[in-house]
């Protein structure tokens, strides 16, 4: 993939190797994140943590787990707003306000951001590449956060994945603060993946990877 950030959301990347990326929003917190970092470390795999930053302050030493493990960190807003609905200004301070919580705890620098709901506009492509981020999407929605039965889930992935694909969970908040059907099910849809000759990569590495 080009260098450059050209403002587009990457939703998936084209390529003919059977790779995908696990990516969870919302977190962290010191239950549901730290059972899924678990659940990676026991299969091998590296994935990406969109964080919010209000929770990355709460949490400092899970964030820092998250990137001590070898998994990437990107941006997933301060505190979650509708950013169709803030001026330039609040949508760079949402950006920035993170990015300095995440590298002051971590040492990390995140270079990806992925907006809160998926709600994008002109002005959210211009801030986040302003700011240095490549603005990334998702291909395969579990809707983990809504309650959805591991069942649907597992079958979420089965029925939308390719190679390319970037995956949708979540590790932290769900509905009524749940998400144990996230857990229950992301140890099947590792196995079924890998079943099918799919490889785990971080989104990072999946651009890197990019065909054209």
């Amino acid at each position: 993939m080009d260098s450059a950030l050209d403002e587009r959301v990457i939703n998936h990347v084209t390529m003919t190797k059977k790779q995908v990326a696990l990516t969870f929003d919302d977190g962290p917190d010191d239950k549901y994140t730290l059972k899924i970092l678990d659940i990676l470390k026991a299969n091998g795999i590296k994935a990406t943590f969109f964080v919010v930053g209000e929770h990355a302050a709460k949490y400092p030493a899970v964030l820092r787990r998250i990137v001590q493990e070898g998994h990437v960190v990107g941006n997933h807003s301060w505190d979650h707003p509708d950013l169709l609905k803030l001026s330039n200004e609040l949508i760079r301070n949402e950006i920035t306000k993170t990015d300095d919580v995440i590298r002051n705890i971590s040492g990390a620098s995140p270079t990806l951001f992925r907006a809160p709901y998926g709600a994008v506009n002109n002005d959210v492509r211009i801030d986040a590449a302003s700011t240095g981020h490549h603005l990334i999407g998702w291909s395969v929605d579990t809707l983990d956060w809504k309650g959805k039965s591991t069942a649907e889930i597992i079958n979420a992935v089965k029925k939308e994945v390719t190679p390319g694909a970037i995956i949708l969970q979540h590790s932290a908040g769900g509905k009524g603060g749940n998400l144990t059907n996230t857990i229950q099910a992301l140890p099947q849809i590792i196995s079924y993946l890998k079943q099918n000759n799919y490889s785990f990569v971080t989104v990072p590495e999946l651009l890197s990877a990019e065909t054209h």
